[in-house]
């Protein structure tokens, strides 16, 4: 593997982006992380004003330049929300969590295990999924398993996905599997669709709500007019916006409204500093 030196960019804080619940395919390691992202392993970590990959070649680092967002002018981002009047405690709290770009695949599955889950768990039963069907590989810290393709995992039962832990999510996880094996151009169906369309299209799959359905096109397919509600937006949502609304439709209908192309940055930085204020 190959040490790269990178001068991290503006709005960078590592532990806050691998801690705002956008990705489950990492562990810490020493004074960094190790991160798995389309059969790749690098070992990220901050020093000082510089970012230190290690990775297997140039390709594999321009993989995780792109994961971490590198060249996206996120000074640009943050000042437009502030003119927009963008809370500036959420702004100054959350001033280093980006949007990871991820695999629409594997973000699709892991969402849906993500469901009335913790952090933990979800990173146990995704962790259990790719030991049993992923690839595996060997890098200068040892063995590591890719995330699998949906035809791999239709190879598993409803109980195996139970024996992992996945709960009612087994049926769901069984059921969306093997549509995406049997319906190939599903993914770049949906990248290629508007915003509202592609949430209408991914809502088809078993287990996918509205909430996921915008998680899957923020994380998965760089939709980022959406924002995505959850309980913990909804606390926001009434805190910030109007406690009248109780449809969760709604108000992810008027977030996204309200900030359009920064609507997934904003319920981000949002959703990180009632996390963890």
């Amino acid at each position: 593997m190959k040490e790269y030196i990178l001068k991290k960019p503006s709005h960078f804080d590592l532990n806050a982006i691998m801690d705002s619940g956008q990705a489950f395919m990492f562990e810490n390691y020493k004074d960094g992380y190790l991160v798995i992202t389309r059969n790749n392993r690098a070992y990220v970590k901050e020093n000082g004003n510089n970012l230190e990959i290690l990775a297997k070649n140039d390709t594999a680092l321009e993989i995780f330049k792109n994961y971490f967002d590198i060249e996206h002018d996120y000074e640009k981002d943050f000042s437009t929300l502030y003119n927009l009047g963008f809370p500036e405690d959420v702004l100054e709290f959350s001033s280093g969590v980006r949007i990871l770009n991820q695999d629409a695949e594997e973000i699709i599955f892991t969402f849906i295990i993500s469901q009335n889950n913790n952090i933990k768990r979800i990173k146990k039963i995704t962790k259990a999924l790719t030991e049993s069907v992923g690839k595996k590989f060997l890098d200068d810290f040892g063995e590591y398993y890719s995330f699998p393709h949906a035809h791999e995992i239709a190879t598993l039962s409803v109980e195996d996905f139970h024996e992992m832990g996945a709960g009612y999510r087994d049926n769901y996880l069984y059921h969306t599997s093997h549509y995406l094996k049997n319906n190939p151009n599903f993914l770049a169906d949906v990248a290629a669709l508007p915003t509202k369309e592609a949430r209408k299209k991914l809502m088809t799959l078993k287990g996918v709500g509205p909430k996921v359905a915008d998680c899957i096109l923020l994380f998965g397919f760089n939709k980022r007019d959406v924002f995505p509600l959850d309980t913990w937006m909804e606390k926001v949502f009434h805190e910030r916006f109007d406690n009248n609304i109780k449809n969760r439709v709604k108000m992810a209908e008027i977030g996204s409204n309200e900030f359009g192309e920064l609507a997934g940055l904003a319920q981000q930085l949002y959703f990180y500093h009632i996390r963890k204020r």
